[in-house]
């Protein structure tokens, strides 16, 4: 599911920072630990499939209503089979220790820390930092081997809660250790564990989503979970969707330990980094992203980084199209194409086939309909649900959790309606029966958030619905 960051102890770990070290191209590992390998190898095992695709909702549009239409753009990566090899991986660890941490929450963090740490690969860099009222380094980049390892299990044993909520320096000092990883660590992570609202230092969500965007210049995404009720989410939500990443919600501090496994799975199943979508559209055609979607103009080009990608994984990304003058006829919306970097050949990004957009402008609306790209169509289904339970979440914050029960209940039957069709893929009425799914829940927070309504019952319904909209969306 998608669901957000760092002490100064004056310790040096047996092994040199990252950008003076060494790094070995394969590490043998003990246990069930993965072996860190060269990344030549794993780039041949998924290079030569066409990965990217796209289409307009309808081939055919109504004339009129400022000529608007979505087009769908999506990736399919390929499965890449188990080697007992994987991508060497460079994770910057930042955990919140401020006073609301205390109790389980900081004891989560620990075994979620400890236990991330465990399951690296020999070879991997790591780096931990935590902050409250100010950020301390436990550890700075260091290459994992059993010494190192041992340290950094130590000083994560030795994590407290007190102070402020320094978020923003947390972050940062995560950024500049990823800043530093060398090529051959091409997989960058940071990680970041907070419960609270950033009252120390920057403390917007727009600055903090621009602090996040520069991230990607060096290919480095950002995992964000918020643990309990607290955090702001609005902050750590910025944080993934600028840096094409991750969000996590955990009402419970006990899940931070798998969900940080479920992470550096997916991680080490990386078969592309610094991917981006490259979008030119025709001469009078305006595109415009959509909700929680980071959208970049150059020169005459939009693109949308999408980040590394990983085996088997399906991401979609929906764009608005508006042509000026649109009259009947054939009319070209622009093209697309897929850019990023093969593990292992970072000297030349690969680029796929490019994929040429057009339409034909009619007047007849039952041609248009009967011209439905059932992929594309489930894709504005799923989003035009998302936005629902967007609003629904800030309904009951507000105090309206009937209506946002409403609202749900109007975005669930479109869903399985929409999944009630045979489609051909199987995957796409698999993802719209899951977000119904995600969206019923909802609608069961929000009824308890009306029948027995408390601060607690009504934030975390306004969360799990928020939450269950970013995973719709792709964080």
């Amino acid at each position: 599911m998608a669901r957000s960051s760092t002490l100064l102890l004056a310790l040096s770990l047996a092994a040199p920072a990252c950008a003076t070290v060494a790094t070995p191209r394969e590490a043998v590992l003990v246990g069930r630990r993965a072996t860190v390998a060269n990344t030549t190898g794993v780039a041949m095992t998924a290079a030569g499939t066409e990965w990217f695709q796209a289409a307009p909702v309808r081939s055919r549009v109504v004339v009129g209503a400022d000529g608007e239409t979505y087009v769908g753009l999506w990736i399919d990566a390929p499965p890449v089979e188990p080697s007992g090899h994987r991508l060497p991986l460079d994770v910057a660890l930042v955990v919140d220790t401020s006073g609301s941490m205390s109790g389980a929450k900081i004891e989560s963090a620990r075994m979620a820390a400890a236990s991330f740490i465990d399951n690296l690969a020999q070879g991997d860099i790591v780096s931990l930092y935590s902050f409250s009222s100010e950020v301390r380094e436990l550890s700075p980049p260091v290459l994992v081997d059993d010494a190192t390892r041992a340290a950094l299990l130590d000083r994560v044993r030795h994590l407290y809660a007190s102070g402020g909520t320094h978020l923003w320096g947390g972050l940062r000092a995560g950024q500049l250790a990823t800043a530093a990883a060398p090529a051959s660590h091409p997989v960058r992570r940071v990680v970041v564990i907070s419960d609270g609202r950033a009252n120390i230092g920057p403390s917007t969500a727009a600055e903090f989503g621009d602090l996040a965007a520069a991230s990607t210049e060096n290919g480095t995404q950002i995992t964000a979970i918020g643990v309990g009720l607290d955090y702001d989410e609005n902050t750590l939500g910025a944080l993934a969707v600028r840096s094409a990443g991750r969000l996590y919600h955990l009402e419970q501090p006990e899940q931070m330990a798998a969900i940080l496994q479920d992470e550096l799975q997916m991680l080490s199943r990386t078969v592309a980094t610094n991917a981006v979508i490259e979008f030119v559209p025709a001469e009078g055609v305006v595109v415009e992203g959509t909700d929680q979607l980071r959208l970049d103009r150059a020169g005459d080009r939009v693109r949308i980084p999408v980040g590394s990608l990983y085996s088997a994984q399906h991401r979609e990304v929906l764009l608005r199209a508006r042509v000026s003058g649109a009259a009947e006829g054939n009319r070209s919306l622009g093209r697309a194409q897929l850019v990023y970097q093969s593990p292992g050949h970072v000297e030349a990004p690969v680029r796929s086939r490019e994929v040429a957009l057009e339409v034909e402008y009619v007047s007849d609306e039952a041609r248009s309909a009967a011209s439905a790209h059932e992929r594309v169509q489930a894709m504005v289904t799923r989003f035009e649900a998302a936005q629902s339970q967007m609003r629904a979440a800030q309904m009951i914050n507000e105090g309206q959790a009937e209506r946002a029960e409403a609202e749900l209940q109007r975005a669930e039957e479109r869903l399985r309606a929409a999944a009630s069709v045979q489609f051909s893929d199987a995957r796409v009425q698999g993802q719209l029966l899951r977000q119904a799914a995600g969206v019923s829940a909802g609608r069961s927070a929000a009824r308890r958030a009306l029948s027995a309504p408390s601060p607690a019952a009504v934030r975390g319904a306004s969360l799990q619905n928020r939450s269950s909209a970013m995973d719709a969306y792709g964080y």
